[in-house]
């Protein structure tokens, strides 16, 4: 997307391109260029020239939106590319769908009662099934929904019965191995690019192909799987050359859709589905949903195909489909996605109540969906009254993050561990820097493990315990890539990754993401870069080893694990879950209620509402004892299952500290958080906490005011609860 100017006073025109792809920037930008063309028209100033771009926008839409402007069209460059739907696809290889294929409707049927009465469908089935009779006399049965028989009567009665039969939702890999060996035979040299919908179907597919004669030897190597979780270096390989008579096959996600382009690449081969989030406001929880694509999306894929020459498109869905089923174009994002940011800006920006804007819409969001989004403002403290901006949520916008991490760095900058939340921090901002190459999950889980169990140098603080977390994880592996650059170099560094998993580049683009962060903490007054970085250009490495240093005020506290694992509980509340032991009783027997697996001997978690289950690239995935029974975490997704990403185990004080409402139950010696949490102390305890609590308010929101103006190490309260962190720390060992 390109804007003429940012400020947007004052301006003739605005370009803005890729507008296909309505991310909540994108539509948030329109809303904001809609409002500045009709006030300057309403005071005859003049015009602005809004200038939209895209090759699949519905620009119908688009024109009404600004009322009715004209639209231009353009002759693309593009070379034509042909498409072949799955009936020509049968057609072609002369392909019949197996009774036993998972894309069979067919497929995994049994006789539910053996002693049911054998009727005549019964026993139909069941001779069918044991190899006595034609297949086709299950078509009664099971069939397509969707097949339409006065749309392919000039096909074979094979393709017919195909169709007749096929699941629509499932991927058919027998006939996708088969197309690829069919274009790899018959057509001329030119790559192929393949899209499925995640790591998993990619892997699948590899496993087909790679055992192959046809690519065995040297055409095995530019067998390319192409998805978010390979390293940047390896991705890179999609973009070379083979040797002549080898055919580069790349198997790809949704990333070659859009975001890079394949020069050699002239046939695609598109199964029509993707990933994509869609974010519940009523559970709060986002889930990853496999779905069919749009019309837009399909247009995109096929347009891979003629870059360099004309192409052809193998669609793996029916002509019928892409007409009539498919919708046109893909869910806004402003429609699936979490408001939160978005809110914040707009009351940045002064662009008046969160509703009324955001109704001003080309698709408004849910109304629930607005509320979600504001009242999580209101728990971290970002808005107050009638939707008031803060001083925290001013900051809060100023920082390019989500608004729990932008808390969390705001208090490792208070509490002097700076330097592992602000790693932390670019981490969970972009991604874990651990690959995972196919068929090595053990030993990237075995590298993770080990990498934890080193010795850590000055932070002598780690024990066993204090390592049950993913974001201490990523905070020693940079430590230790950062020492090894340092001392012995880039290629030291280099095979330091190699050795543990990680990828080298994400590992250099956090380096500059932690100088970005650092940068804008003194933007706002929370740390003072020292004079000489900015007058003498200090490079990169420079910067990040100050920000390092640990005789900084801001990193007095750097090494120990209890203040920075409570710090995280700090930005990360409430996404907070608990096993049996740390639940409240009266909801434990509720929450047990609806959980719908048995322990086996495992530690169950619960989020308050429903049983949830630590992902399984976590660190603590595996773990049977915790140190303590609450974790924090990042996000929730719900795939077969309501996964955490990205844990670490809490302390009780820690959730006292910083948790939600207190309720002090005096006469069973209990501490009730959020009205869900437990904790085991004497009342006392939790009047202390309290107090705390007010004081530590009372600091935080004069240094969010003020923050130059308040020495924020050398504060006594500040000083009481690090010291009440490490001790119960130890006491616990």
């Amino acid at each position: 997307m390109i804007l003429g100017n940012t400020n947007l006073h004052g301006i003739s025109h605005v370009v803005v391109d890729e507008v296909h792809e309505r991310s909540l920037l994108g539509d948030f930008l329109l809303i904001i260029l809609k409002n500045l063309i009709e006030k300057q028209s309403a005071h005859s100033s003049p015009k602005l020239k809004v200038i939209l771009m895209s090759a699949t926008v519905d620009s119908y839409r688009f024109s009404q939106y600004f009322s009715h402007c004209p639209v231009i069209t353009a002759q693309g460059r593009t070379h034509p590319v042909s498409a072949y739907y799955i009936e020509d696809i049968y057609e072609k290889l002369g392909y019949r769908l197996p009774s036993d294929s998972p894309a069979s409707l067919h497929y995994g049927a049994q006789v539910k009662d053996k002693n049911a009465p054998v009727g005549n469908h019964r026993g139909k089935k069941n001779l069918v099934l044991s190899g006595w009779g034609d297949e086709t006399l299950l078509a009664k049965e099971k069939r397509n929904p969707h097949y339409d028989a006065t749309n392919y009567q000039d096909y074979s009665e094979q393709t017919r019965q195909n169709l007749r039969r096929l699941n629509e939702d499932v991927i058919d890999y027998d006939l996708l191995e088969d197309l690829v060996c069919h274009i790899d035979e018959t057509y001329p040299e030119g790559a192929i690019l393949i899209f499925l919908p995640g790591v998993a179907e990619i892997n699948m597919l590899l496993d087909k192909l790679a055992p192959s004669k046809r690519f065995s030897g040297t055409s095995s190597e530019w067998l390319l799987p192409l998805h978010s979780s390979i390293a940047p270096e390896d991705q890179r390989k999609v973009f070379l050359r083979p040797s002549k008579n080898i055919r580069k096959v790349i198997i790809s996600t949704n990333i070659a859709e859009t975001s890079i382009t394949i020069d050699d690449v002239v046939y695609v081969v598109d199964c029509g589905r993707h990933k994509e989030n869609r974010y519940n406001p009523k559970k709060k929880l986002s889930s990853m949903v496999e779905d069919w694509i749009s019309q837009a999306n399909a247009r995109q894929r096929r347009g891979r195909a003629g870059r360099v020459k004309p192409g052809i498109c193998f669609c793996l869905y029916t002509h019928q489909r892409y007409e009539k089923l498919m919708r046109p174009y893909q869910i806004p994002e402003m429609l699936r996605m979490p408001l939160v940011e978005l809110c914040l800006q707009i009351k940045l920006l002064s662009l008046g109540g969160i509703k009324p804007f955001l109704s001003m819409a080309l698709d408004p969001p849910k109304e629930e969906a607005i509320k979600s989004a504001v009242s999580l403002l209101y728990e971290v403290g970002a808005v107050e009254g009638l939707e008031e901006l803060t001083p925290l949520g001013y900051h809060l916008a100023k920082l390019p993050v989500d608004i729990l991490i932008g808390k969390m760095m705001l208090y490792g900058a208070i509490f002097g561990c700076l330097s592992p939340i602000l790693t932390i921090s670019a981490f969970l901002s972009y991604k874990s820097p651990f690959v995972s190459p196919k068929d090595e999950n053990q030993n990237v889980a075995r590298a993770k493990l080990t990498l934890l169990g080193d010795n850590l140098g000055d932070a002598t603080d780690f024990s066993i315990d204090n390592r049950q977390s993913d974001h201490l994880l990523m905070m020693v592996a940079y430590t230790k890539w950062e020492k090894i650059l340092r001392e012995n170099g880039g290629q030291a560094a280099q095979r330091f990754c190699s050795s543990y998993f990680l990828s080298s580049s994400v590992m250099y683009i956090i380096r500059d993401m932690r100088i970005q962060l650092g940068t804008l903490l003194a933007d706002i007054g929370f740390i003072n870069i020292p004079k000489k970085f900015k007058i003498y250009g200090k490079g990169k490495e420079s910067i990040d080893n100050w920000i390092s240093d640990t005789l900084q005020d801001f990193n007095v506290h750097s090494s120990h694990p209890a203040v920075v694992k409570a710090i995280l509980c700090a930005g990360l509340h409430p996404n907070v879950a608990a096993s049996e032991e740390g639940i409240a009783g009266t909801v434990i027997s509720t929450l047990k209620q609806g959980a719908s697996s048995t322990s086996e001997g495992r530690t169950v978690w619960y989020d308050g509402k429903r049983e949830v289950h630590v992902h399984p690239s976590s660190v603590n995935k595996h773990l049977k004892m915790f140190q303590y029974p609450y974790l924090v975490f990042l996000e929730k997704v719900e795939t077969n299952k309501v996964y955490l990403r990205d844990t670490t185990i809490i302390s009780p004080y820690s959730i006292l500290l910083f948790g939600g409402s207190i309720n002090v139950q005096h006469q069973t010696g209990l501490i009730v958080i959020d009205g869900w949490l437990k904790i085991k102390a004497p009342a006392q305890t939790a009047v202390l906490f309290k107090e705390l609590r007010s004081i530590l308010r009372s600091i935080f929101k004069e240094l969010i005011s003020k923050p130059q103006s308040a020495d924020v190490v050398d504060a006594e309260v500040i000083k009481s609860i690090t010291h009440l962190l490490m001790e119960e720390d130890k006491n616990d060992k």
